[in-house]
């Protein structure tokens, strides 16, 4: 299945935009820094356009909370741990070295929240362009990677979306 049919899989009504810019996925897994001992948790993963082409690493493992994605996302990403539910519910009884996530804006508010919670060396996010990440405790760096909107994604987002780092 190509970009463009994963496209109409996508629910807007749920803020899902596929993440598929080669260039933008790049920087992700260079923010990231991914090792190969490193066990790595992406949080909205989709159908797998970002953890499919994810660097070697010691154990990948996704969380879609949409029902409908769960088939696609297994055949995009055999090599993965696939759950179907509650990121940040999944995020908290985890142990992972590298999150990645791209989730709807008003979760991806929940998810800065508890981040001081979780224990991890380094996050890639998509943020919303106007997302405080100020709120977070001295301990955490922040870096801004890229924006995306638009053609980075199918179907195209059409906000503004922020990859940020976030280190400890």
């Amino acid at each position: 299945m190509d970009d463009n049919e994963l496209a109409s899989l996508a629910d807007p009504s749920f803020e899902q935009y596929f993440l598929v810019s080669p260039e933008k996925l790049a920087l992700i897994y260079d923010a990231a820094g991914i090792r190969p001992s490193d066990r790595v948790v992406e949080i909205g993963a989709g159908v797998g356009t970002v953890a499919r082409t994810m660097p070697p690493c010691q154990s990948l493992t996704v969380v879609e909370f949409d029902r409908n994605l769960i088939d696609h996302l297994r055949r995009n990403v055999p090599h993965a741990n696939v759950i179907h539910g509650d990121g940040l519910r999944a995020a908290r009884d985890m142990a992972f070295d590298v999150l990645v996530s791209n989730l709807p804006n008003l979760v991806t508010e929940s998810l800065i929240d508890i981040l001081p919670e979780l224990s991890f060396r380094v996050a890639v996010m998509a943020v919303g362009e106007h997302a405080d990440l100020g709120r977070l405790p001295a301990e955490f760096k922040v870096t801004e990677v890229a924006t995306i909107s638009g053609t980075d994604f199918r179907p195209a987002q059409p906000s503004v979306s922020r990859i940020v780092k976030v280190a400890r």
